[in-house]
């Protein structure tokens, strides 16, 4: 079923792409699919963690690493808090797999920007879809 307030006021819209760039799935949870934001947020936070465990904090590097830095913002709030946790001395994870924590969280942010565009530019089909989750 269509949520009224995604094919009603722009202004829901666009929270609602604000909300899934901060948390994975929020976006589309605060549209009315749950089943779905639920479904984003658990694999997308899975793989991020997953990747934070191998690489440790140190692979969220803004000045080093821009590249990734910028596929990693994009997961949001996950990519804010690590990036304070950082300066703050915490040591998260092993910290030996620094390239391969850097891919699983940049694939994180990209795969978000995909979900984000999914809010913002839903097509008619999409909409359908979900009447079935």
């Amino acid at each position: 079923m269509t949520d009224p307030k995604h094919s009603g006021n722009p202004i829901h819209v666009y929270l609602a792409g604000l909300l899934a760039w901060l948390i994975p799935g929020a976006g589309h949870w605060y549209l009315g699919q749950r089943n779905r934001g639920i479904a984003i947020f658990a694999a997308m936070m899975t793989t991020y963690l997953l990747g934070l465990y191998v690489g440790g904090l140190e692979l969220i590097d803004p000045t080093n690493a821009r590249i990734w830095y910028f596929a990693q913002i994009l997961a949001g709030l996950p990519t804010i808090l690590a990036t304070i946790l950082q300066d703050s001395n915490v040591k998260l994870g092993v910290g030996k797999g620094i390239d391969v924590g850097q891919v699983y969280t940049g694939i994180v942010g990209l795969l978000n920007l995909l979900c984000i565009l999914h809010i913002l530019f839903p097509t008619q089909s999409s909409e359908t879809d979900d009447t079935h989750s």
